[in-house]
């Protein structure tokens, strides 16, 4: 697993908006909130990190991840990362999109782009509890409105919307930082994406460990 510590090249990021995309890409670049241009294929990708993680991360384990996603955050943004892509998700996704807000005020130049699997991606949250489900989704309006991009992989959710969003930002991006709790059989988004990331020989940072 590789060590972002050891990545000490600087490099410098080209300016403009986020450009995704890799050769042989199926993906329709969905329907954009913002400034979202895809463009010529591969470019920026070696500027861009995503992230995945766990919808639940135990309360004795909270500090110790977000101390460890801050940490590789400051070392990617010092080795030229600009583009930071998440999806939106509860839990390890809105722990890591805040930490991204945060360095932006420090680092105007990086760019927080949410990768949305659809548009009815909260109506699978109806299932939690009236009070959470609130909280939750004026969270997820909050951290949207203060993204600098938001995509919509698709318009609506279907079986494997969450997979082709997964794969979306794997095949987007050179760095993953996730919050995996290393079960290899799990069928979580967590461990699909970071299967995803070893296969497509992204560098992974996991903050679980």
């Amino acid at each position: 697993m590789a060590n972002p510590d050891d990545r000490t090249e600087a490099f410098d990021s080209p300016a403009g908006s986020f450009k995704p995309g890799v050769p042989g890409d199926s993906f329709k670049p969905g329907v954009p909130d913002g400034a979202f241009k895809p463009s010529v294929p591969g470019t920026d990708r070696e500027a861009t990190c995503c992230f995945t993680g766990h919808r639940r991360i135990p309360p004795e384990r909270l500090a110790h991840v977000e101390e460890k996603t801050s940490h590789v955050l400051d070392v990617l943004i010092r080795a030229g990362f600009r583009w930071f892509l998440a999806g939106g998700a509860l839990g390890y996704d809105t722990l890591a999109e805040n930490i991204v807000l945060s360095k932006r005020e420090a680092n105007p130049d990086i760019r927080l782009i949410l990768a949305l699997p659809c548009r009815d991606q909260t109506n699978m949250w109806l299932r939690l509890p009236k009070e959470h489900q609130n909280e939750c989704l004026r969270e997820y309006q909050r951290l949207k409105g203060l993204a600098d991009e938001v995509v919509y992989v698709n318009d609506f959710y279907f079986d494997g919307c969450m997979r082709e969003r997964n794969l979306y930002m794997v095949e987007r991006s050179s760095f993953c930082v996730a919050c995996f709790d290393g079960s290899l059989r799990s069928r979580s988004g967590a461990g699909q994406t970071f299967r995803m990331a070893r296969r497509a020989g992204l560098k992974i940072y996991n903050c679980w460990e």
